[in-house]
């Protein structure tokens, strides 16, 4: 699916999106959580913004939105 939309530039800036915006975070390697910013920069890349800061932007707007989802209200 991703190899249709997406240039090879783009697909590695996509891949080092995810890895910089999960490294070093303790939920890093779990699956729903990695799901979750993965998708946020694959609409981001959607949208035409490919450059690594607009996808590790996007990333990191899923961690905080993912954060806000588990904290109680």
């Amino acid at each position: 699916m991703i190899s249709e939309h997406f240039d090879t530039r783009t697909r590695i800036n996509m891949k080092l999106a995810l890895d910089r915006v999960c490294r070093n975070r303790p939920v890093g390697e779990d699956h729903r959580f990695r799901r979750s910013v993965a998708e946020n920069i694959i609409r981001c890349a959607l949208t035409g913004r490919t450059g690594i800061g607009q996808l590790v932007d996007a990333g990191e707007r899923a961690v905080i939105r993912t954060r806000s989802e588990r904290e109680p209200a």
